[in-house]
């Protein structure tokens, strides 16, 4: 019996999708695909990059059409590589990954962690063509390829990663020999997602004709001067209270938000929610699903909201504006008179002035701009 191993549905322990569907077996298959290229691409963490790292695979797929992809993350941003079509198979760096590493072989090789954990395992990966990251025998980082020379200086160099004028996306592209156009990040959010919001919005009435804002008070847990100022929060909302009564405002944040969370719901009256989806990835994606405008620090939120489609209005301060892209349907907001602008100090040394002076008012404006364009659409 004919059994096409180098096709892309085969699985090696069960029966194909097609054989499933009409009991059809490989010989004379029109279906059959075989896979060309082996692709294998790594990318551990953060959550926001990994979501963002994403736009490869339209590029990919595009590129190789026939091609196999496996990515090795984290356990924790496994979901946000959920149900996405152009993966063939995620495989967890907490768990036996090593196994299938060593066994197979792959065409192309990318790490985009430049850090030891993911670049290692690209260093030891049989791969044809390797590009990002790699690690010698005494287990330093270096670039595999021109391609990553500006990412890794940029990674030991504040000053160079502050001149800096190349988005994150077009970075990430030349680093995997793609080109033309750029994809947003891809998030699918499954059935109990949509379930999820649907019945939040229940409980809350939120309607399809609301206009609903997400307030996003979280910036990681290792950048707090991301964070906007606690008490601008109230003064937001009471503005677009008074510009809107029937408005209707849900409040981002994760374990360590709890309590800017509770301090806002107290210093506000009115339709403003939390979103209570404290560490659930698709519970959060299930909520920022329901606003049409969301302001965030640069986060996972932020990404979230930019592959959901959403309006999208970040708030930047010690991380760099120019490498974040809203792909036209947004704003990037920060304070372009400082100069210290994308210091990546995870604690500041300037009273925070790149939050401070991104006002309630500066932010109303923009809010109200956009529902005026979009009331006159």
């Amino acid at each position: 019996m004919l059994i096409n191993r180098d096709c892309k549905f085969y699985s090696g322990n069960k029966p194909c999708k097609y054989h499933k569907q009409d009991g059809r077996v490989c010989e004379g298959c029109l279906d059959y695909r075989k896979i060309k290229e082996r692709i294998l691409i790594i990318k551990l963490d953060a959550l926001g990059d990994v979501l963002r790292t994403t736009i490869i695979l339209p590029a990919l797929k595009k590129k190789f059409p026939d091609s196999h992809i496996t990515w090795i993350t984290k356990a924790n941003a496994a979901a946000l590589l959920r149900n996405n079509g152009h993966i063939d198979r995620v495989l967890n760096f907490e768990n036996n990954y090593l196994g299938y590493i060593l066994n197979e072989e792959f065409d192309i090789g990318i790490c985009l962690d430049a850090d030891n954990a993911g670049a290692t395992i690209l260093s030891i990966a049989d791969c044809k063509q390797k590009s990002g990251f790699q690690t010698d025998k005494k287990g330093l980082l270096y670039p595999s390829g021109k391609e990553s020379e500006d990412l890794y200086l940029m990674g030991l160099n504040d000053n160079l990663k502050k001149r800096n004028r190349k988005t994150y996306q077009q970075i990430i592209y030349e680093i995997s020999g793609l080109s033309g156009e750029i994809f947003s990040p891809q998030l699918f959010p499954d059935d109990k997602t949509v379930n999820y919001s649907k019945a939040f919005a229940e409980k809350h009435r939120i309607g399809k004709d609301d206009f609903v804002i997400g307030l996003n008070t979280g910036g990681g847990s290792r950048w707090e001067c991301k964070k906007w100022i606690r008490e601008y929060y109230p003064e937001l909302i009471s503005g677009l209270q008074n510009y809107d009564k029937k408005m209707k405002i849900i409040l981002f944040g994760g374990e360590s938000e709890k309590n800017i969370i509770s301090y806002v719901l107290g210093e506000t009256v009115g339709e403003v929610y939390d979103a209570e989806c404290y560490g659930s990835i698709s519970e959060f994606a299930g909520i920022i699903s329901l606003t049409d405008i969301f302001i965030t620090p640069d986060s996972l939120g932020f990404h979230m909201s930019v592959a959901l489609g959403k309006y999208t209005i970040v708030l930047v301060g010690p991380t760099s504006p120019w490498e974040l892209d809203v792909y036209g349907n947004g704003e990037i907001v920060y304070n372009d008179a400082l100069d210290c602008i994308a210091c990546y100090d995870t604690l500041c040394r300037r009273n925070k002035e790149c939050m401070t002076t991104l006002t309630p008012n500066l932010i109303y404006k923009k809010v109200i701009k956009r529902i005026e364009e979009v009331s006159n659409s």
